[in-house]
């Protein structure tokens, strides 16, 4: 993965036009180990209507508080003034969310001393309202937005500050969510993009995993896991599921057709696999689109495959009859029995990233992820391990056998025209080294 410059000293952006270009760039880069934060501090400051009237008073002030929140920031972060009574602070590279906690105290001691101006003084009573990443299908417009609505939010309960991390509050989203959602989905506007699986052994890549995000330029913002949740509570399973999947074949003829051979994964969830005419459904939606079922990949999750095993077994046996290859996604977050695994038509065993992104510092979860590819393989399965950020991971996986990595450390979920460039280039790369 690419690594963003440092540099010397915070800086003070000129636009909001350059902070949300690189507020952008540090959204691809967050991950778990590299938080991002990102602020939006209104000062509710007693001298907000002079500001407003003087150009040259706003400006000094502006300069005042530049020169009072330098010394709190550290050399990453930066800051752009968006009104008088505004301005947003990235900061990117954090450790944990906690430490954007501390810095927002920071902030707010900063703040606590009034700045003497024309013979008097200017008070602030500041209220911030912050936000996370990484969290799916985030940018920076909607970053934005939650940071500012969490900001109001903090405003309407005569808070200092409202703090967001990892997740929505539930209190920022839309009251008619689920209209909203089926909406989205009728007007086929949500967004699809993908993630590749690469090949430890020959550093290539032959597939690629199908994720489903909100879509980009809508006015609400809802996360993966917040619209999923919706999705199965509504029973907009189908029809979601249905519109993924018509989207990676109408792509995937258009790859194949430029000589691009990649096989897509698509969640297949465990609503969707109770259900009788499932089999059917997914048949006739590839016979649309003339395309073979070895095309696709189905995703399950462990605790699917055990919800009534009967018929679980008869529909994966039923899928594999067609075509589909089949993979047992989240594996090791559920409670099923190994012996299950002797019973599935399974192709593949997904290792959850909960385990992989914990190996390198605790022994526990490395000899989980070691039982595990030795269970896979014991099986005659091949393994890929999920949410791999670091080359220390890659390593350690690739020693104890595991086949396919996918995660940030390679490349992030990408659109479909991004992805192809990235695939082409990942390979020229490597065929040279």
């Amino acid at each position: 993965m690419n690594s963003v410059p440092i540099p010397s000293e915070p800086r003070r952006l000129g636009t909001c036009t350059e902070f949300s270009m690189l507020l952008q760039e540090a959204i691809e880069h967050a991950s778990t180990s590299q938080i991002l934060a990102l602020a939006v501090v209104n000062f509710q400051r007693s001298d907000r209507i002079a500001a407003l009237v003087s150009v040259a008073h706003a400006k000094y002030l502006e300069d005042r508080i530049w020169q009072c929140l330098k010394p709190i920031l550290r050399s990453r972060d930066q800051v752009v003034f968006v009104s008088p009574n505004e301005c947003w602070l990235m900061m990117p590279g954090l450790a944990a969310p906690t430490l954007a906690l501390l810095a927002v105290h920071r902030v707010l001691a900063a703040l606590e001393t009034p700045l003497p101006i024309d013979n008097g003084s200017v008070y602030f009573s500041p209220c911030i309202g912050v936000v996370c990443a990484p969290m799916s299908g985030l940018t920076s417009l909607t970053m934005l937005r939650l940071a500012d609505n969490a900001q109001k939010k903090a405003l309407q309960e005569h808070q200092k500050f409202s703090f967001l991390s990892g997740d929505i509050n539930t209190n920022l989203l839309p009251e008619n969510l689920p209209k909203l959602v089926a909406e989205v989905i009728d007007a086929n506007a949500l967004n699809v993009v993908y993630q590749p699986k690469v090949h430890l052994a020959t550093m290539r890549v032959h597939s690629v995993e199908a994720l489903v995000r909100w879509p980009s330029d809508h006015d609400q913002y809802v996360p993966v896991n917040i619209l999923i949740d919706t999705v199965e509570r509504c029973g907009l399973v189908e029809a979601l599921t249905l519109q993924v999947l018509s989207t990676v074949l109408r792509e995937s003829v258009n790859w194949k057709s430029i000589g691009i051979d990649l096989l897509i994964w698509v969640n297949l969830s465990a609503a969707l696999l109770s259900q009788p005419h499932l089999v059917a459904t997914l048949a006739h939606r590839m016979n649309l689109w003339m395309s073979a079922p070895s095309n696709i990949g189905l995703e399950i999750t462990e605790s699917a495959l055990i919800m009534d095993v009967g018929q679980t077994t008869e529909v994966l046996f039923e899928l594999k009859k067609l075509g589909f290859r089949l993979s047992i996604d989240d594996f090791g977050t559920g409670y099923s029995s190994f012996a299950y695994l002797r019973r599935f038509p399974i192709d593949e065993l997904k290792i959850d990233k909960m385990f992989v992104q914990g190996m390198i510092d605790s022994i526990q979860d490395r000899q989980i992820v070691k039982s595990m590819i030795d269970l896979a393989h014991n099986f005659g399965l091949p393994v890929v391990a999920e949410g791999v950020e670091d080359e220390n991971t890659l390593l350690a996986l690739k020693a104890l056998g595991c086949e396919q990595i996918q995660g940030f450390y390679f490349a992030k979920p990408m659109p479909a025209e991004e992805l192809l460039t990235w695939v082409a280039e990942f390979h020229q790369k490597h065929a040279a080294t």
